[in-house]
């Protein structure tokens, strides 16, 4: 019956074995033995079998007997599972019966606790019947435990950096914090006392000492440009609105400034709750926001930009648009896209999603979404 089957699954010695000599003729020499699909399947480094629709085993190539220590013989008329797993039943990962009822091709990578191996299991439909009525399927089963193991020691590296470089950004934050507090604080109280210092004794000075008067006066215009420089800095380095009256208060004034500098109208818009986010998110959110910004500047031609700030009961979004050029796809994907690689990391640290997309001559639209703890207030719109 064995062969019967074979022959019926079209895989034995009959006409494939024809068709493959009538191939090899003018190639093979006179003492190399006609090449059939036998031997091909026994050539092959993982084990294949042919199976019925019941995961009877039909055929087996020689692969079992190192893969799986059986003789390809012995497991003829097996059950399947039984045979590569050691069960009563069919396998969990098992392609075969969603194959039977859909007639595709079915393929899954799933891990074998009895063995502690990964397999990539993959029938194919061969649209032949054994002579009992049953559908034959060509079963391929490929040890992938050695690139499951790369691959799960990859993402880990992955995940590894991607901790690291939250963390770093976490220290850095905390380190601008204290830079531009003490840049504020100290050398910018230093500078405001000289400039006290330096009005009264200007005052005090004769009038009519021109060249002093002149070089005092120059004095003076250096020292109000160093005061100014101060506070640029400290708010470059974080903005004191950001932790004094939030993320809206600080989205609003840095577009302002983003206006006055570009001539690029910015129009902003706070939909939901103004209660205050932890420093993470509040943070995560308003660098994600200068970036966007930045990009808009350099890459958009536009002449405005919206922004929308969210706030709903889980969720926290931000909506950037602008009705520039248009990024393209490849830009989006590009290795060169730091900035936008930098959105990416700081939303997935946070659990987040992120969008970006773009059409020609339609501008561009990022729009970030992260989870926040659940609030109690109602949510209210407000806009400007």
């Amino acid at each position: 019956m064995t062969s019967r089957v074979v022959e019926t699954a079209g895989v034995d010695r009959s006409e494939s074995d024809e068709h493959l000599q009538r191939n090899q003729a003018g190639r093979s020499s006179e003492h190399d033995p006609p090449l059939g699909v036998p031997d091909i399947l026994d050539s092959l480094p993982f084990y294949v079998m042919l199976v019925d629709e019941d995961h009877r085993i039909l055929r087996a190539n020689k692969a079992v007997s190192t893969q799986l220590g059986k003789d390809p013989d012995a497991i003829t008329g097996g059950y399947c599972p039984n045979v590569i797993h050691g069960l009563d039943q069919p396998w969990y990962a098992c392609p075969l019966e969603e194959a039977v009822v859909s007639g595709q091709i079915v393929e899954r990578e799933a891990y074998d606790q009895g063995s502690g191996l990964w397999f990539r299991s993959s029938i194919y439909p061969t649209g032949r019947t054994t002579p009992e009525g049953k559908k034959i399927f060509f079963h391929m089963v490929a040890d992938v435990t050695s690139r499951k193991k790369t691959e799960e020691q990859l993402l880990a590296s992955q995940e590894e950096l991607r901790s690291l470089s939250a963390y770093i950004e976490s220290v850095r934050e905390t380190e601008r914090t204290k830079i531009a507090r003490e840049v504020h604080d100290e050398l910018g109280q230093i500078l405001t006392a000289m400039h006290i210092d330096f009005v009264w004794l200007t005052k005090r000075l004769p009038s009519d000492h021109d060249a002093i008067q002149q070089k005092l006066a120059s004095m003076r215009g250096l020292l109000d440009s160093a005061i100014q420089t101060v506070k640029r800095v400290a708010l470059e380095l974080r903005p004191g609105i950001l932790d004094d009256l939030g993320l809206a208060s600080a989205i609003e004034w840095q577009g302002q400034d983003f206006e006055k500098r570009t001539e690029i109208k910015f129009r902003f818009k706070v939909v939901g709750s103004k209660s205050p986010l932890d420093r993470d998110r509040t943070t995560a959110m308003f660098r994600i926001f200068q970036e966007a910004l930045t990009n808009v500047a350099r890459h958009a031609n536009a002449t405005s930009v919206t922004v929308t700030l969210k706030r709903g009961v889980r969720s926290l979004r931000l909506e950037i648009k602008d009705n520039g050029k248009g990024i393209q796809d490849k830009e989006v994907a590009g290795p060169t896209s730091f900035g936008l690689m930098g959105i990416k990391e700081r939303v997935r640290a946070l659990a987040g999603r992120v969008s970006i997309r773009g059409a020609d001559g339609k501008g561009t639209m990022v729009v970030v979404s992260i989870p926040v703890p659940v609030e109690g207030n109602n949510a209210q719109s407000t806009g400007r």
